[in-house]
């Protein structure tokens, strides 16, 4: 998306978009939650994003709380601070395309043991909540993983072999085909049962606090 093609996305916005009661317009409301979201993971207070952007506390409130759509000057300093593109600010839902990601586009992270793999199956992108994971785990293997925030979830399903989630002092058992759902703000563990390789995806619901 050009500069230009932006800009005049964002006047439009500002000019049609259909605002309730409030003055929340769903455009305002999607850049206004992703400015949340990003100055949340980075730890900054308005006034720190303030001082680090050169917009107003007043004005990033403002937008923040979907009351104001920002100027292409505007999101252009903010995207600036935070190092992301301003089409990021848009969401999926005014710039959806269709993206295919080639095998060296989708990141890989291997444990230390070398015993587990997890290929990321989705675009890194500010805000967002969802995450979703190819991941290998050879046999005998224990693949260890932290809390994650208060009403996350995950959903499992095994692809390959067996798998052993173990939660909450339980074992949960589950073979080629198996769905399993959790509240995943307690560490846990995958483990394979096995000597075959297991194959498993995991979809991630997070929230952010």
């Amino acid at each position: 998306m050009s500069f230009e093609t932006l800009g005049s996305c964002l006047r439009s916005v500002a000019e049609t978009e259909d605002y309730n009661d409030n003055g929340e317009g769903s455009i305002a409301l999607t850049i206004g939650h992703v400015l949340h979201d990003l100055r949340k993971q980075r730890n900054l207070s308005l006034n720190d994003l303030a001082r680090l952007s050169g917009v107003s506390r007043s004005m990033l409130s403002q937008i923040e709380i979907g009351r104001s759509v920002p100027s292409v000057i505007v999101l252009c300093k903010i995207a600036r601070t935070f190092d992301v593109p301003m089409t990021a600010f848009l969401g999926p839902e005014v710039i959806a395309r269709p993206v295919r990601l080639s095998a060296d586009e989708t990141p890989l992270r291997v444990s230390s043991d070398g015993k587990c793999t997890w290929r990321s199956l989705m675009q890194n992108k500010p805000g967002l909540k969802t995450e979703f994971y190819e991941v290998t785990l050879l046999g005998g293997a224990i693949e260890k993983v932290s809390s994650h925030p208060l009403g996350s979830k995950a959903t499992v399903a095994v692809n390959e072999g067996s798998l052993v989630v173990a939660l909450d002092g339980l074992r949960h058992l589950l073979v080629e085909g198996d769905v399993f759902e959790f509240q995943a703000n307690a560490d846990h563990a995958y483990i394979n049962p096995n000597q075959d390789q297991a194959l498993f995806y995991i979809v991630l619901q997070l929230t952010h606090n």
